[in-house]
């Protein structure tokens, strides 16, 4: 079997059919949302409160620790004639600094899958194991009056039949508001927007490249202290994927939050997304203190979709 032929089935099952040829794109590693509490809200990325790197780095200027840890797992529903159980891990951290300042670093892994190979007259072959792994790192500055910008940028390293290497990087703006009422309660807002997944082709020889997943992210999120101990949240984000330009995927997301007593909270949502990307989204979280633990569930609502549980443990000092 050709190289090139075996790095586009290795590009299908590590990402999916459905995200793969849907989206045109095979970093989907680039674009899966790693924190459990948006995935369950419609993954309005826009409304992190851990795993800030790979959603909104500026919000961590909202909260009053300095010090921020989170990892995840996702794990996705099995394809068919495909070995293994393609999972997404992820771990994280940022630390703020003279006031203005945010510092973070993070680490992907995808993978997990296995793809038997077959020469030319149809005897098998090597297994194939396709993977890929980021390294990424990111910066925030808040401007003043709630308003601040960040940068984020990755190394990328992916393994299909043949390896390549590249970089891509985001910027992006948001404003919070931490001190509003609505309906004489007090309430938190937020707004963010972002070009996300920029960067050069991926180049696997044999005249295969990859585009990466450059794509334009605006959510905002409001939350409401309703009385002492119960609060309630919304938040709703879009994604619009231009490259690469043949394959233009839309994507919009939302959902809402109910907190009591600061510790035990219940997310539902929904994300629609062209090409059978669509889920109906739910979760729960627990904080106590510093420490978070959340779990979302992403139910796919076509046969043709894929659905997926996404776990996380988080803390702040």
């Amino acid at each position: 079997m050709k190289s090139k032929h075996i790095i586009i089935i290795a590009c299908v099952a590590l990402f999916g059919a459905t995200q793969a040829n849907a989206q045109g794109q095979d970093l989907s590693i680039l674009t899966a949302n790693t924190d459990a509490r948006t995935a369950a809200m419609g993954n309005a990325l826009v409304a992190a409160k851990g795993m800030y790197l790979y959603n909104n780095p500026s919000a961590l200027f909202g909260v009053d620790k300095k010090f921020t840890a989170d990892v995840s797992a996702s794990l996705y529903e099995k394809e068919e004639n495909v070995e293994g159980t393609f999972g997404l891990y992820t771990a994280a951290v940022g630390y703020k600094f003279a006031k203005r300042h945010a510092a973070f670093a993070g680490f992907r892994y995808a993978g997990g899958l296995k793809i038997k190979g077959y020469d030319m007259l149809g005897e098998p072959t090597k297994d194939y194991k396709p993977y890929n792994w980021t390294i990424d790192f990111g910066y925030a500055y808040m401007i003043g009056k709630g308003f601040s910008a960040y940068a984020t940028g990755s190394v990328i390293f992916s393994h299909l039949s043949k390896n390549a290497n590249g970089g891509a990087f985001t910027v992006g703006a948001s404003y919070q508001n931490n001190n509003m009422t609505v309906a004489n309660k007090h309430a938190n807002f937020m707004v963010d927007a972002k070009v996300a997944a920029i960067g050069p082709k991926l180049d696997y020889g044999n005249g295969y490249k990859v585009s990466m997943p450059t794509h334009v992210a605006v959510g905002g999120t409001l939350s409401v202290d309703m009385a002492d101990k119960h609060q309630v949240g919304a938040a709703l984000s879009t994604r619009y994927f231009f490259q690469p330009s043949e394959s233009k995927v839309f994507m919009v997301g939302g959902g809402l939050e109910y907190t009591y007593n600061n510790m035990v909270s219940v997310r539902a949502g929904y994300e629609y997304g062209d090409h059978n990307l669509s889920h109906l989204t739910m979760g729960v979280g627990i904080k106590y203190r510093g420490l978070r633990l959340n779990g979302g569930y992403m139910l796919k609502t076509v046969d043709a979709g894929s659905s997926y549980c996404t776990v996380g443990v988080g803390y702040d000092f």
